[in-house]
């Protein structure tokens, strides 16, 4: 996978910045310089041709394999428009629906996307309690919100499991994430995990460790997923020990 940006302008565009955290999480000495003016220069050498689905030059996107994503910029840098293309096929566009939920790894980041995080584990939870599907790929960089502060989910991997196993996932994967990051501290990580614990049990409304015991044993692991130790049983373990002993 790589990323893909027409101009400097896009290049310092919020969204790019976005798309940048999905390719790394550790945001390393080589990938802030990467974001900087000299970063641009080196990166432009490497040139990639692209047929333009419109006249607009205002284009970021991303490249995986034979899958291009390609994200339309208006004159003021705002998202407006998502095209898909995957080998030879036409593009599909679709409306850009929001940013991601986290753009940056950071205490403060997370404080002031508490609540649309809680937000989303509110609107999840009331439908999982509707069905047994689950998103099956429930991370923060697949919940989005739009301007109007309106929460989407994309790129769902659904399938039947346990209600606790997609909060179960967004934890993991969170916290994989920021354990390799290198601009965060362990004192910033240990305050956000603890609060999105706080959250997962008032959104689930686990009044006792029997309820919450009972949806453990239920999660079925998928063959494929973005952890990355292969021993799947580890990570729900360690999500288990650490939301009984809040559990009341």
């Amino acid at each position: 996978m790589y990323l893909v940006y027409s101009n400097y302008k896009v290049f310092k565009s919020r969204l790019f910045s976005d798309l940048i955290l999905q390719s790394s999480p550790k945001n390393s000495i080589f990938y802030r310089i990467l974001k900087s003016r000299i970063g641009f220069y080196i990166s432009s050498v490497f040139k990639y041709s692209i047929k333009l689905p419109t006249n607009n030059l205002n284009y970021i996107g991303i490249i995986k394999d034979v899958r291009l994503v390609l994200f339309e910029l208006d004159e003021d840098n705002i998202p407006i428009n998502v095209w898909k293309k995957s080998g030879e096929m036409s593009w599909v566009k679709e409306k850009f629906i929001g940013f991601q939920l986290i753009s940056l790894y950071s205490l403060s980041n997370f404080k002031i996307r508490c609540l649309h995080i809680e937000k989303a584990f509110g609107i999840h939870w009331k439908n999982l309690n509707k069905n047994t599907v689950v998103h099956g790929d429930f991370t923060h960089f697949n919940i989005l919100v739009d301007i109007n502060e309106k929460i989407n989910f994309i790129d769902d991997k659904s399938h039947i499991n346990s209600r606790l196993f997609d909060f179960f996932y967004f934890y993991s994967y969170l916290e994989q994430c920021l354990e390799r990051c290198q601009t965060i501290t362990k004192v910033d990580k240990l305050i956000i995990l603890n609060k999105l614990e706080k959250m997962i049990i008032k959104v689930c409304s686990y009044n006792n460790q029997t309820g919450f015991n009972n949806d453990c044993s239920t999660i079925k692991f998928p063959e494929s997923w973005g952890l990355r130790n292969e021993n799947k049983q580890l990570y729900l373990e360690r999500f288990k020990e650490r939301i009984l002993i809040r559990i009341k």
